[in-house]
């Protein structure tokens, strides 16, 4: 007994002598408590705080009708006119076990008042569903005559109807609304966000069951647009340039038998878009019967190697860097051997040749040169400048950046075919106005633009877009010397494009190869024709790119082909926005060459294999 006493004690005496826990345990989980608190007060924060009005929104939303009628914003051209607008329509649907009158007769009545076959819709009375969908879209005479039948079982649910009063006018511009009420290209889907923003408004709200929320409505948040509006946009196209950009186009690409056209309006000074057509076209009012193919807005999407238009940025990129100057000459033998491959001309050579003539000529050979002069770096970076290889940005879905290869790529080869607008590079037609209304717009290039303000129907209240980015890609110096030796170019040369009575245009035609999809090499007989050009010369106000792809008649060249269309366009264009005549200038006076004398250019130590 005392042995069992005394292990008792001894058990007790040494839990006594147990010493406690150690104090850095317990420090170590007050740290841990305090960290728990402040990530979960940091959570807080973030989310009443910061991300505080964005949860508020969405749950907003949740909690609001699903069927609340909401219009989408007008857009107008720039004069207010409109282009899309949105108006109720409604869709009828009919619950077959409600219907207390004979089926033949709800058939013929239904057939009657919808304009639809009677088989069709007795089809749908014996399909076996509950409910059917009767009609969609239909207006507001047609609900009367329903709704005077006074039958049970007919439900009417009013819809946004997206409409667009032109027609085919700036279809690729505008882009559609499919049946989800979603923008789908163009500057329906550019600009989803502004035209659905109805702002402050309050909207019925239901729980999760579907019971009405009591809340307090705000006297100032109350509004008399009923349904709420969108936010109107106004483009900057003219609703008048833009019927006469389509209009020309699309009778020469019918007349050229063409697989596709465009045409291009701006304003080079301030990167404005006036016109911009695209042929073949669409009805958005029926998009659903248009291939892909023909709703994309091709001259943003897909790129094309623009052949001797291209020349303009040759001769301004060399000029600028001072590899060649204004009086250079270069000789002209009708080809030029690039390492072990030869550059040719379409029509021979022309000797001694100075910049201006160039020009006039077309000279592939004389192209090349001046692009030789340059090192494959110094050519590529004037290109950047020139916004090739990257996305113009405009206020437009779905653009492409074009195709200018990493200079380390080039070869010899690559620098003289690209100084003729082949080679390493292709661009959009967007992305060739663009860069061209650099040369128009003293040296600087400017992102060109859809949007000219967005106006709010709640408050009244007009937001001017936001202004375009600029950029200098070359001195005004140059940029006045290549305007002036393109002048001359329209002035002295034989070509129809370009000659517009009163004015003086600056302009080069194009006529590039086509190159084969999914192929290498260019397709035998198939060209892309342009031209582009400004006006007046001296003071450019107006802009204007034609491109005809695939034309099958008038000899398929930039010349005879676009220029006519530019012609038509420049003409109209001016006397409409009342740009002032210039009969009094005359281009000036370019260097003159010595016939007898060689070549006055030197090439780049990387291009040395053409020596």
């Amino acid at each position: 007994m005392l042995t069992v006493l005394e292990s008792e004690h001894s058990l007790k005496q040494k839990r006594a002598n147990k010493p406690r826990s150690p104090l850095w345990r317990l420090r170590m989980w007050q740290v841990l408590l305090l960290a728990g608190f402040i990530i979960v007060l940091s959570r807080l924060y973030y989310l009443q705080v910061i991300k505080g009005n964005e949860l508020r929104h969405k749950a907003m939303v949740q909690r609001q009708q699903n069927n609340l009628l909401v219009h989408r914003g007008t857009i107008t051209d720039r004069h207010g006119l409109p282009l899309a607008i949105d108006t109720t329509r409604y869709d009828v649907y009919v619950h077959t076990d409600l219907l207390k009158v004979n089926v033949t007769e709800a058939v013929d009545k239904f057939a009657q008042i919808t304009h639809q076959e009677v088989d069709k819709i007795q089809k749908l009375f014996f399909a076996g569903y509950p409910v059917i969908t009767l009609a969609r879209h239909v207006d507001r005479d047609t609900v009367e005559e329903l709704q005077a039948l006074n039958w049970l079982g007919i439900d009417i649910v009013p819809r946004p109807f997206r409409h667009y009063p032109e027609g085919h006018l700036a279809a690729h511009l505008l882009g559609y609304v499919n049946v989800d009420s979603r923008g789908q290209g163009g500057v329906e889907q550019g600009l989803e966000q502004k035209l659905k923003d109805t702002g402050e408004l309050v909207k019925p709200q239901l729980d999760g069951h579907g019971s009405p929320i009591p809340v307090v409505i705000s006297k100032s948040n109350k509004t008399s647009i009923n349904p709420p509006l969108g936010r109107y946009i106004e483009l900057t196209i003219d609703n008048y340039l833009q019927h006469l950009a389509e209009k020309e186009l699309f009778a020469m690409c019918k007349h050229a038998n063409a697989q596709r056209g465009a045409a291009i309006i701006t304003d080079p000074k301030n990167g404005e878009i006036l016109a911009w057509a695209n042929y073949p076209s669409f009805d958005p009012n029926q998009y659903s019967k248009y291939p892909y193919v023909v709703t994309k807005n091709w001259s943003m999407v897909d790129v094309y190697q623009p052949g001797s238009t291209f020349k303009i940025l040759t001769v301004a990129s060399a000029l600028d860097l001072e590899t060649i100057k204004p009086n250079s000459t270069f000789y002209d033998s009708g080809s030029l051997r690039v390492g072990n491959r030869t550059v040719h001309n379409h029509d021979g050579g022309h000797g001694q040749l100075d910049l201006l003539h160039l020009f006039i000529h077309s000279s592939n050979v004389a192209a090349a040169q001046v692009a030789l002069t340059m090192t494959p770096k110094q050519f590529h970076d004037k290109l950047q400048l020139f916004g090739l290889g990257s996305q113009t940005g405009i206020d437009l879905p779905g653009e492409s950046a074009g195709l200018l290869l990493p200079a380390k790529e080039w070869k010899p080869i690559d620098t003289a075919t690209t100084g003729f607008g082949q080679g390493a590079i292709a661009v959009t037609p967007l992305q060739l106005v663009a860069s061209v209304g650099t040369i128009a717009n003293d040296g600087v290039w400017i992102e060109p633009h859809l949007v000219r303000r967005v106006y709010d129907p709640l408050s009244g209240v007009t937001q001017n877009w936001a202004a375009p980015k600029e950029r200098q890609a070359v001195s005004a110096t140059t940029a006045k010397t290549v305007r002036t030796l393109l002048a001359e170019n329209i002035a002295r040369g034989s070509q129809i494009a370009g000659q517009v009575p009163g004015y003086s245009v600056a302009g080069k035609t194009g006529t590039a190869q086509k190159v084969g999809q999914g192929r290498h090499g260019y397709l035998a007989g198939q060209t892309i024709a342009s031209f582009i050009g400004f006006l007046p010369a001296n003071d450019p106000q107006l802009l204007c790119l034609v491109v005809i792809d695939g034309p099958q008649t008038d000899g398929r060249w930039g010349n005879t082909v676009a220029g006519p269309v530019f012609n038509a366009i420049a003409v109209e264009s001016a006397r409409y926005l009342g740009i002032v005549p210039d009969n009094s200038y005359m281009p000036g006076t370019v260097a003159k060459h010595d016939s007898q004398k060689a070549p006055s250019i030197k090439y780049s130590k990387e291009n040395k294999e053409i020596n």
